[in-house]
């Protein structure tokens, strides 16, 4: 009883969750992979994920740019530590998670670059585009108008930090995460394909079988994917709000602003799979874009082995490609 109690407990606090997993008590949930963890097939289980996922030393740049300050907004493709990048100073923003007002130097140019992969070009380059680069992008000191990083309100008590619709996660992530627990989920998901063709929800197979792919990218009916059709008119939106980005940053003191355009994993990998929307083609040659791309997609197509089996993301070869 008292075990059950405590058990329930830390399921119901993430930052309980959050500290025992930094010590150690608790394993890794994304250890082999996040579609690993998705679809439990131990054929894409990659034991050394995390020696195949990250930049090292070698990869920092021996030579760094005396008259350049980067300015980098991206997610979970864009290298969060800076001194991978070979500007004289480096600044970067997770895209959504905080905002950071800086002051640009006159003597040197400011370059931006926001990174954006594909799945979520329509979702973050339409209506929301100003909130979440603009409004929760780079602040320039003494030109924008501050916006407060969210916080909890003072008010709030545990019981809104912890009852909220992760609880149920949380608590079969610790009860069925150990590796004898895994094995188990293993032969599950193995009978679920060879009898069925069939994936765990959230996770698709390409055709021969040899790659993983989110289903939301995956899936023609989800709005994400590259294989939902969009109209011109989807495609010149975007492009319009590029270059209004563009504007505000060039107007705030940024020498240039790029984007960067990343593949999914399944347009590198199975391409093939539905008929293809090609948004990042059509968006490179549209003729309303006026804001320059720094272009990842020809050299991606041809190396499906830079994104990790296990996961979404792509590995060390693809982060220092980026």
């Amino acid at each position: 009883m008292l075990g059950s109690g405590v058990l329930l407990w830390i399921g119901l606090s993430d930052r309980l969750q959050r500290k025992l997993y930094s010590r150690g008590f608790i394993p890794d949930q994304y250890r082999f992979g996040d579609l690993y963890n998705i679809s439990n097939l131990e054929q894409f289980k990659e034991t050394h994920w995390a020696e195949t996922d990250g930049l090292d030393e070698n990869d920092k740049p021996g030579i760094r740019s005396k008259n350049v300050d980067l300015y980098t907004i991206g997610d979970s493709f864009t290298t969060m530590d800076t001194s991978f990048y070979a500007g004289r100073r480096n600044h970067h923003i997770w895209l959504g998670t905080g905002v950071d007002t800086v002051t640009l130097d006159p003597a040197v140019h400011s370059i931006l670059v926001i990174e954006v992969i594909e799945r979520t070009i329509q979702e973050r380059l339409r209506e929301h585009y100003a909130e979440l680069y603009i409004h929760r992008g780079f602040q320039i000191r003494g030109k924008s108008q501050c916006v407060a990083d969210a916080a909890p309100d003072a008010d709030s008590d545990f019981w809104k930090n912890t009852l909220n619709h992760e609880i149920n996660e949380r608590l079969e992530f610790m009860l069925f995460n150990s590796n004898v627990a895994l094995k188990c989920k293993e032969m599950k998901a193995a009978l679920m394909l060879s009898w069925f063709g069939r994936t765990h929800p959230g996770s698709l197979i390409s055709r021969d079988r040899q790659f993983l792919f989110y289903e939301v990218e995956a899936d023609p009916k989800s709005m994400l994917s590259p294989f939902k059709p969009l109209t011109n008119a989807d495609i010149d939106s975007v492009a319009i709000n590029m270059n209004r980005i563009r504007a505000h940053y060039l107007n705030a003191g940024f020498a240039e602003v790029y984007f960067c355009l990343i593949p999914n994993k399944v347009t590198v990998c199975e391409p093939g799979l539905h008929p293809h929307n090609r948004q990042i083609t059509r968006l490179e040659q549209n003729p309303h874009l006026k804001t320059p791309l720094l272009a990842l997609g020809s050299q991606l197509r041809h190396h499906p082995e830079w994104y990790h089996k296990s996961d979404g993301h792509w590995n060390a070869n693809g982060s220092a490609c980026g």
